[in-house]
């Protein structure tokens, strides 16, 4: 991705005028995506295949102090309509660590999915999830992971390899959540291996209620020459309803510059539901037709059950990206 590098004057009034220059950065992408999937409910009304384009642009800017600390802001327009850029954030950092403000914050930072091909988010099957969680139409994505995220976090630095971070976001309501985590990067011969967890616990929405929402997530990456193998676990309950726990692998090989195969596999579980099972499995490539132009590819083959559901299909999503 090539990014536009500006410098602007920044005035702040405080007891007098002074000024501060700062590196402003504009970046942007394209993606035309095609979208294609059956499964084993049948439907006279919809069609299964969809076209679908999106955009997002996003300004940032970043200033080191005289102090040595640094900050830096973004804001971020994600394919709206409005053209409105309506997702903000901040870091401030310096030898004490980082503190992370809206979209920037990491009190989730060290959460694992697998779901590592280029396309896992078109993954989606017919029926819909009316709230998530609650045992209702859930669709647990067995690579995915659950931890809350934060309004604002606080990052260690790195301590012989050790991280660790927490956040929190306060909804001024019963349902404010926390999250902690860490992680730990050791070399491993040529390569290296990462642990990492994250957990958070996110209120019920009113006193005496019984939805609060906990999730955790513990992983291993494993980095050797061209491949990268990820492991997870990752459950999330909600109240006592149910008691959802996934296990899932990933794996992404670097073939060259141009290619990048990956795919990756997983199955969740309900410790209250034991007819509950939601396996998938994608498979998937990336090839970069010139710097800043690339088609990406992935399919997935589900199968969901519940005590009152059951689907099981194919998916196939193909996306042309262009970076600015």
């Amino acid at each position: 991705m090539r990014k536009v590098l500006l410098a602007t004057t920044a005035l702040v009034t405080l007891g007098g005028v002074s000024a501060a220059t700062a590196d402003v950065t504009i970046s942007g992408a394209y993606e035309m995506k095609y979208m294609s999937w059956s499964d084993n409910t049948a439907s006279t009304t919809a069609n299964n295949t969809s076209l679908i384009d999106t955009t997002t642009v996003t300004i940032g800017f970043s200033e080191t102090f005289d102090n040595g600390m640094s900050a830096s802001m973004s804001v971020f327009s994600n394919g709206n309509t409005t053209g409105a850029f309506d997702t903000i954030g901040a870091t401030l950092s310096g030898d004490f660590g980082t503190l992370g403000m809206g979209h920037l914050e990491q009190g989730d930072a060290y959460e694992t999915a697998t779901d590592v091909t280029p396309e896992e988010a078109a993954f989606s099957i017919s029926k819909t999830d009316t709230t998530a969680y609650n045992g209702t139409n859930d669709k647990v994505r067995p690579a995915d992971a659950h931890v809350a995220k934060s309004t604002i976090s606080y990052t260690t630095p790195s301590m012989g390899g050790l991280t660790v971070s927490a956040g929190m976001t306060d909804t001024a309501a019963y349902n404010d959540a926390t999250s902690m985590g860490a992680q730990y990067v050791m070399s491993a011969g040529t390569g290296s291996v990462t642990l990492k967890y994250a957990a958070s616990s996110t209120g019920a929405t009113t006193s005496g209620g019984t939805d609060e929402i906990d999730a955790t997530s513990a992983g291993v990456v494993l980095a050797m020459g061209a491949a990268t193998l990820t492991v997870a676990d990752n459950t999330v309950s909600y109240g006592t309803t149910t008691d959802y726990s996934a296990s899932s692998a990933g794996i992404t090989y670097v073939v060259s510059d141009q290619l990048t195969l990956s795919a990756y596999t997983g199955e969740t579980e309900d410790g209250k539901d034991a007819a509950y099972k939601f396996s998938d499995t994608g498979v998937g490539a990336v090839y970069t037709i010139v710097p800043g132009m690339t088609v990406g590819i992935t399919h997935n083959s589900w199968d969901w059950h519940e005590s009152s559901n059951t689907e099981d299909g194919d998916q196939l999503a193909i996306a042309l990206g262009i970076a600015f």
